[in-house]
């Protein structure tokens, strides 16, 4: 499997919940199905209502990716796992940086992943829920249907911060994308360093989006 098939399940942590109730419950309250349901469908719904239009304009996907990527997924956990040993190595300075390249890296993939897909909230299944309010560590479990009746496994892994519940790695039918980016981005560090590392993940977030015209893919 392709790293970028991964980007099927971290595509649904890229929009700030959207609570029914006028009176959202507390960050720390919310349980992590909920935060994974509620977030999928309201970006999957934002994007399907105006997927043309953001096709020509990508970039402000871009920006509304930004915006609401970050409160949902821990980053700076995910980049300890990515990098692992490389990561105990570097400096305080170039945790930084790498961290600050993967996150508009990452940002840049799933906004395209988004506008080249054709993704529904109705093609979403939740998997109930049996943890504890006193986990710390959890993984919510769940099903994207293709069109052909056949179904994806996507499970996410959470953490419980101070801020709630947020998820730091995403596995596809058995392949965590941590492990994958970890995969990748290894031998790369090895050759060239973690700096050239950096200084590519830039380059390519840097990249002027591709011209979609309406109604193609």
């Amino acid at each position: 499997m392709r790293i970028n098939t991964l980007l099927i399940g971290l595509l649904f942590f890229t929009a700030a919940p959207v609570w029914a109730d006028a009176a959202a419950p507390a960050a720390g309250t919310v349980p992590p199905d909920q935060v994974v349901e509620t977030t999928a469908k309201a970006i999957l719904a934002a994007v399907a209502a105006k997927h043309e239009d953001l096709k020509q304009h990508p970039m402000d996907l871009y920006d509304v990716v930004q915006k609401d990527l970050l409160p949902h997924f821990d980053f700076d956990l995910a980049s300890r796992f990515v990098l692992g040993q490389a990561w105990r190595s570097a400096t305080a300075a170039q945790r930084k940086a790498f961290q600050d390249a993967f996150i508009k890296y990452m940002i840049r993939s799933y906004a395209d992943g988004l506008l080249q897909g054709n993704y529904s909230d109705r093609n979403l299944q939740m998997e109930p829920w049996h943890g504890s309010a006193d986990d710390k560590k959890t993984t919510v479990k769940t099903k994207v249907l293709r069109d052909n009746g056949t179904s994806v496994e996507v499970d996410y892994q959470m953490v419980k911060t101070p801020e709630g519940w947020k998820a730091f790695d995403v596995t596809i039918e058995g392949i965590s994308y941590v492990i994958s980016y970890q995969n990748q981005f290894g031998p790369e560090i090895q050759q060239k360093g973690l700096d050239e590392l950096i200084q590519r993940l830039n380059a390519d977030a840097a990249k002027a989006p591709p011209a979609n015209p309406p109604g193609k893919g």
